[in-house]
C-alpha cells in the first residue's frame, strides 16, 4: 500500500469515527451506538438512565419511609392502649388503698368500742377481783393489736402495688420475642432473661443433626443466625455405635451463622448438635 492508499484510509477511519461520535453527541435518549468494543449510549440516553436510577431510587426511599411511619404509629398505639391499661391498673390500686384506709379506720373505731366496753366492765366487775380485770384488758389488748397489724398489712401490700415501676416494660415486645420455629436447618427456640442490671436479653437456642462420614467433619447452618454472640455449644451422636472403636465427636470452628461437627468413629453417623447465644 502506497503513502496516498495510506492517507486515503486514514481519512476513511477519521470520518467514520467523526460519524460515530456525532451519533453518540447527538442521538436521542435512546440511541445506543455499536463501536469496535461493543455498544456505546448515546449522552442524552446516558442522562436519560442516570436520571431513572435517580427516580427510582428516591420512590424506594420514600415506600421505605411510608413503611417506616406505619411501624412507628403501629407501635406508638400499642403503647397507648398499654399505659390506658396502667392507667387502669394503678385506679384499681387506689380503690384497695382506699378500701383498706377504711379497714384501718374500722379498726379504730372497734379498739374504740372495745375500749368503751372494758372500761364499763372494769366498772361492773370490780367486786369479782382484780384477777377478771387483768384478762379482760389482755384480751382486749390482743385483739386490738390483732385489728391493728391486719390494717397496716393491707396498707403496706397496697404500698407496694403503687410503687412498681412500669416505664421500662414493653410487654408486647417481650411477647413477640418468646417464640418456638423450625425450618430444613433444625430448631429455634427464644425467650427473655432479666440480667442483673434489671435489663431484659432474648435468649436464643437452636438444635439440629447432621450426617458426617466416618473419621471427617462437615459444615451445618443454624436455622437462624444469632444477633450479637454464641456462648456455648454441644454435639452428641445421634445413633448408636461400637463402643469398642473410638468414637468422640464435636462442634468447633463456630460463629453467628454455624459451625462444623466432627466424627471421631470410623463410620457414618448423625451428630446431634446444640448452641446457644443471645
Amino acid at each position: 500500500m502506497n503513502m496516498e492508499e495510506r492517507l486515503q484510509a486514514v481519512v476513511s477511519q477519521a470520518e467514520t469515527d467523526g460519524t460515530l461520535w456525532h451519533t453518540i453527541v447527538h442521538g436521542n435518549n435512546s440511541t445506543t451506538v455499536s463501536t469496535e468494543n461493543g455498544k456505546v449510549p448515546s449522552v442524552a440516553k446516558q442522562l436519560k438512565d442516570v436520571r431513572d436510577e435517580l427516580i427510582n431510587g428516591a420512590a424506594d426511599y420514600l415506600g421505605s419511609c411510608l413503611k417506616a411511619k406505619n411501624e412507628t404509629t403501629a407501635i406508638r398505639d400499642n403503647a397507648l392502649v398499654i399505659k390506658s391499661e396502667i392507667e387502669g391498673l394503678k385506679n384499681d390500686t387506689q380503690e384497695f388503698r382506699d378500701t383498706a384506709e377504711s379497714y384501718k379506720n374500722m379498726a379504730q373505731t372497734t379498739f374504740n368500742s372495745i375500749s368503751s366496753a372494758v372500761s364499763q366492765g372494769i366498772t361492773d366487775i370490780q367486786t369479782e377481783g382484780s384477777t377478771q380485770i387483768s384478762q379482760v384488758k389482755l384480751a382486749a389488748a390482743e385483739q386490738v393489736a390483732e385489728a391493728t397489724a391486719q390494717a397496716d398489712r393491707a396498707e403496706n401490700a397496697v404500698d407496694s402495688k403503687l410503687n412498681i415501676d412500669c416505664s421500662n416494660i414493653n410487654l408486647l415486645s417481650i411477647l413477640k420475642s418468646c417464640r418456638f420455629s423450625s425450618n430444613t436447618n433444625g430448631t429455634v427456640i427464644k425467650f427473655p432473661a432479666v440480667l442483673p442490671d434489671n435489663t431484659i436479653r432474648i435468649i436464643i437456642i437452636q438444635f439440629g443433626k447432621i450426617v458426617v462420614n466416618g473419621d471427617s467433619q462437615a459444615s451445618f447452618t443454624f436455622p437462624e443466625a444469632f444477633p450479637t454472640a454464641v456462648i456455648s455449644t454441644q454435639a452428641t451422636f445421634y445413633y448408636g455405635f461400637n463402643n469398642g472403636t473410638d468414637a468422640g465427636c464435636g462442634v468447633h470452628s463456630v460463629t453467628l451463622t454455624g459451625g462444623i461437627a466432627q466424627n471421631g468413629c470410623n463410620w457414618q453417623l448423625g451428630i446431634g448438635w446444640m448452641a446457644i447465644g443471645y
